[in-house]
């Protein structure tokens, strides 16, 4: 399932890289935020010509696409790569190795916090999520501008960003998986690939090229616990990609604007076109993940404007380039103040102190309470050596990471209203910051581990060490330290591994759906009719069985609008009786089942629906079936 994803990913995304001129890794790194750019793009298209969404319909939509970048290359007549095609860079072995390492150590973490192929996440958002993509299949819509009639079927049309769903559905056509089966193959791709490839693009892009920083930047990215942490709290799936494909957008905007050093044979138009073919689809993945890209690159703005400051002394260009700052300020106020959530959605308050937020920032254990020692030593190595350098790149990677931290402590520490003007559109929630922390922190953990090396081994040259015996250190030390990231009290990803792996355990108390109900779900279809309606209360449950078996729910997600209708049967269905108000309700919403998984809530609370309670005592319905102590019923108070 994941290695159908990846496919896909790269097998619509990079031909598209490739015909602007990108070639070799770049081109592979930015395939995927292509492609989702293509997806989010043909889910509107498709739905707006009512065709329905299948691979099929966004292969041509990519065609399309390909056509106009062709002619346009062609116009330019800029067919040249983006590296001079030199024999000794066609295949570089220690990019590869930093990439197995990364991708293998990740794998092993998620397959852990999965455990088994169909088992879904045991949290709140899971529930539309996992409904939004069976939404998705049997509508045959993935648009950002259609979704939302799941949840309010009779509502205006409302926006909700749709391309990780229009993404996992798309992996359930090819491979005829199940919902939950197709979920964890994309985000084990999304995990083990789309992450750490654009994490390394990100760190060559800044710090160049070399065998060590290859191999650093690989143990890095699977030595953070982002993946898992995105994983665990929510479950924040979208929010997963996004930031999964943010390496890659900082990586051309850092191009475009001219921070590495080095020859640039693509030119600012072709970065200019690669910069708008990933964007649209990172803010159709999740509008969080764009303004995370605003923020952090907001130093490399700052490094662009000093730098051109600088350089262009006449009055004319220091003014346009005042005026153009002016204008970026402007725009990126109106992003954050336009892409903020509702106020009730952004409502976390601040959980710690200024001083502890500091160390938590400085001990890169902005979430999970055990600090991953190695990775913090590398981000201070990062950091001391990035002030010593003072190049352009080094400059914006500390920037990145003081954007980064300064979010933390507001989100952590500091209250309202002063947190609600900078970290609203990340809910003023601290998970979704500390993500974005651990990201800024990859490439000076890489870079701090890469120039600390180096150092060590000029230092062993002096004393008179053979090439041999350096490499040899080298290789050791790569390893050692490989091992204390992942494992040990030094590291974080064993804590991580154990919490996520809570939120996907299917036991007698998990939180959503324990293993009696998950038992009388999977026989649902030997007592429900195709285009029968089951009651039940979303909060204990009930709603996933949409996702996991195909038959239609009331409530589809927690967070419904209730019609007057719903609201008639969520309050006298137990009621019901030949001629009663309610069973107009229940003719008009064809409901014919209700399950019953008791009062326990995925989030502890308590929710009465009065007409789904009591039901053991009701003529209303007749028992189905049961497991344990979820029980089926069939409503038949209305027959006459």
């Amino acid at each position: 399932m994941a290695v159908v994803t990846v496919l896909l990913l790269l097998l619509i995304g990079v031909p598209l890289a490739r015909l602007i001129g990108l070639r070799g890794f770049t081109s592979i790194a930015v395939g995927p935020a292509f492609t989702l750019t293509i997806i989010c793009g043909a889910s509107l298209v498709l739905a707006w010509l009512g065709i329905a969404w299948t691979p099929l319909g966004v292969v041509v939509i990519a065609c399309v696409v390909g056509l106009v970048l062709a002619g346009a290359r062609s116009l330019t007549r800029r067919w040249r790569p983006v590296v001079a095609p030199s024999p000794a860079r066609r295949f570089d072995a220690w990019l590869l190795t930093g990439i197995f390492v990364a991708a293998a150590l990740i794998t092993w973490r998620v397959v852990a916090v999965i455990q088994v192929p169909d088992n879904i996440s045991q949290t709140f958002d899971n529930v539309f999520h996992l409904n939004a993509v069976r939404w998705v299949l049997d509508t045959g819509s993935a648009s950002a501008l259609e979704i939302g009639y799941m949840t309010n079927p009779d509502g205006p049309p409302a926006f909700y960003p749709s391309g990780w769903h229009g993404l996992v559905a798309l992996a359930a056509q090819l491979t005829g998986a199940a919902v939950p089966v197709a979920i964890n193959g994309v985000v084990l791709a999304i995990s083990a690939f789309v992450w750490p490839v654009g994490i390394l693009l990100l760190c060559r892009t800044l710090f160049g090229r070399s065998p060590a920083l290859s191999l650093a930047a690989g143990v890095a990215a699977a030595s953070v616990p982002l993946p898992l942490l995105l994983m665990d709290y929510g479950v924040l799936y979208p929010f997963q990609l996004g930031v999964a494909l943010l390496p890659v957008a900082l990586s051309i905007t850092a191009r475009l604007l001219r921070l590495p050093s080095g020859p640039d044979p693509l030119g600012a138009l072709w970065w200019s076109v690669a910069l708008v073919g990933v964007l649209p689809g990172i803010a159709l993945v999740h509008p969080g993940a764009l303004m995370a890209w605003l923020a952090l690159s907001a130093p490399m703005a700052l490094v662009f404007v000093v730098t051109r400051w600088h350089n262009v002394p006449s009055r004319r260009a220091r003014t346009t380039l005042v005026a153009a700052t002016a204008l970026y300020l402007l725009i990126a106020a109106a992003m954050v103040y336009a892409l903020r959530p509702p106020s009730g959605a952004r409502g976390w308050q601040p959980e710690v102190s200024v001083n502890d937020a500091i160390v938590k920032i400085l001990t890169a254990a902005p979430w999970y309470p055990h600090a991953p020692i190695v990775v913090a030593t590398a981000v201070v190595a990062g950091i001391v050596w990035a002030i010593v350098a003072r190049t352009r790149a080094s400059v914006t990677a500390l920037g990145m990471y003081a954007v980064a931290g300064i979010l933390f402590v507001v989100v952590a520490a500091i209250p309202f209203p002063v947190r609600d003007l900078f970290t609203a559109p990340w809910y003023n929630n601290i998970p979704r910051i500390a993500a974005l922390l651990l990201v800024t922190m990859v490439p000076l953990a890489a870079y701090g581990a890469t120039v600390s090396w180096y150092a060590f081994a000029r230092a062993l040259r002096r004393r008179g060490g053979s090439s041999a015996a350096v490499r040899l250190a080298g290789i050791a030390a790569v390893v050692v330290l490989g091992l204390l990231a992942q494992a040990g009290p030094l590291s974080a990803m064993p804590e991580a591994q154990r919490v996520a792996s809570a939120s996907f355990a299917l036991t007698d108390d998990s939180p959503l759906l324990n293993s009696d109900e998950a038992g009388l779900i999977a026989r649902l279809d030997e007592h429900v009719p195709a285009d029968a309606v089951i009651a039940g209360s979303p909060w204990t449950g009930t709603s996933v069985a949409y996702a996991l078996t195909g038959r239609h729910v009331l409530m589809p997600h927690i967070q419904m609008e209730i019609s007057d209708a719903l609201e008639a049967v969520n309050d006298d269905l137990n009621d019901a009786t030949p001629g009663s108000p309610v069973c107009d309700a229940i003719a008009e919403l064809n409901v014919g089942f209700v399950l019953d998984f008791g009062s326990r809530e995925v989030h502890g609370a308590n929710h009465v629906f009065p007409g789904l309670t009591d039901l053991e005592d009701s003529g209303a319905v007749r028992l189905v079936d049961h497991e344990g102590d979820a029980r089926l019923y069939e409503v038949i108070g209305c027959a006459l």
